[in-house]
């Protein structure tokens, strides 16, 4: 295993405003909310760039979150990483044009009839359609909680944090009147434990807009991850999942496991949907606005992997991917059969019948006048 990290994200502790009818779109996974405020987790989408060389992950989600209605209280989410992050704004249109890259391969298929007619019924013949379809298938003594980094980004403002000891994030959650509820406590103290720093989010009241953007944050790791450990709290029934769209970026075709060697296990909750190498120019008409190019330096081959998956969230492992640049390329085929009738004019065909069977009367009675002449 490359990595000694076990990198757990969960984006972001972004305290703001809940309206009414006015669902926000942020970058979460462990909702952190005041005290009598219950939310949770909706469908997402997630985009991981990750760089081969500079062993760079760049992460985008567009995420949805449920809470009660009439409900103004404040919430947020904590996002661990091993090291300091770098935060910047993104473009949340990247999902859009990664749902139309993925869309299945159309092949149509003809399938042919015999269509009989009257063609006296009919000046002409019209060739009719019909369109069906189907699947084919380093350390030091530090403060017990510093301040790394202040930052405004997307109508946020950004706190980057070291704690070195979870009772300290527990109690920072306590003191800005957030619940620390026991879930939270447990699903917080091995990220804590291992030194990561914690970014924390919240809304920027001062901010003159209306609504907050998406953000991207980057990070080094020596495979990437994506945060789908959640706490207990959040966890799905079985069979009523919400919807998670998985696009990932990287040097060959992408697959997940959970959690890390020796207790990793396959994860195969994703249905694949596409994974296909990607041109230069696709990589910047795909991604650019999201995650720009020049931030992917490599001369490997990159590929796009991407899964659906409504079993999300009820795991307590992250999600890590690996690549492989040998693999077959993958695209689901929609089969379109188009129905194609053979018109035989039943009129016409009767008549040629009609007159096939006189004619051979006719030779017939000929055949029979020619031989008692050649008798007499």
């Amino acid at each position: 295993m490359k990595s000694k990290f076990s990198i757990c994200w969960v984006l972001f502790l972004a305290i703001f405003v809940v309206l009414r009818d006015t669902p926000e779109c942020l970058n979460a996974c462990c909702p952190a909310f005041r005290d009598g405020a219950g939310f949770r987790i909706a469908d997402q989408r997630i985009l991981i760039a990750w760089d081969p060389q500079s062993k760079i992950e760049h992460f985008v989600r567009e995420a949805a979150f449920r809470g009660p209605a009439n409900d103004d209280s404040d919430f947020g989410f904590l996002v661990p990483s091993p090291t300091q992050p770098q935060i910047e704004e993104s473009d949340a249109s990247v999902f859009s044009a990664l749902d139309q890259k993925i869309q299945p391969r159309i092949e149509v298929k003809d399938r042919w009839s015999v269509d009989p007619f009257p063609l006296v019924l009919s000046p002409f013949v019209l060739m009719e359609t019909k369109v069906g379809s189907g699947l084919a298938t380093d350390s030091a003594i530090a403060p017990a909680l510093a301040v790394l980094e202040n930052k405004k980004v997307a109508g946020y403002e950004v706190a980057v944090l070291k704690a070195n000891d979870p009772n300290e994030l527990i109690q920072w959650l306590k003191d800005n009147q957030y619940q620390a509820r026991k879930d939270l406590e447990e699903w917080v103290v091995p990220y804590i434990e291992k030194g990561w720093v914690i970014t924390a989010f919240k809304y920027d009241s001062s901010s003159k807009r209306t609504q907050v953007g998406t953000v991207r944050i980057s990070f080094a790791t020596e495979n990437p991850v994506f945060p789908y450990r959640v706490p207990k709290d959040q966890f799905t029934e079985e069979g009523k999942g919400n919807l998670l769209k998985v696009f990932v970026v990287g040097p060959g075709r992408a697959s997940g496991s959970l959690g890390q060697s020796p207790s990793n296990e396959a994860w195969t909750r994703g249905n694949l949907k596409f994974s296909m190498p990607l041109a230069p120019t696709e990589f910047e008409e795909l991604i650019g606005a999201a995650v720009p190019s020049d931030q992917i330096k490599t001369d490997e081959p990159l590929w796009l992997t991407a899964w659906d998956d409504r079993t999300w969230p009820s795991s307590d492992k992250d999600l890590w991917f690996s690549f492989d640049l040998k693999a077959e390329a993958y695209q689901q085929v929609r089969t379109v059969t188009q129905d194609r009738s053979i018109y035989l004019p039943i009129d016409v065909l009767g008549l040629a019948t009609l007159g096939t069977g006189l004619w051979v009367r006719r030779r017939r009675a000929q055949n029979g006048s020619n031989g008692q002449n050649a008798i007499g």
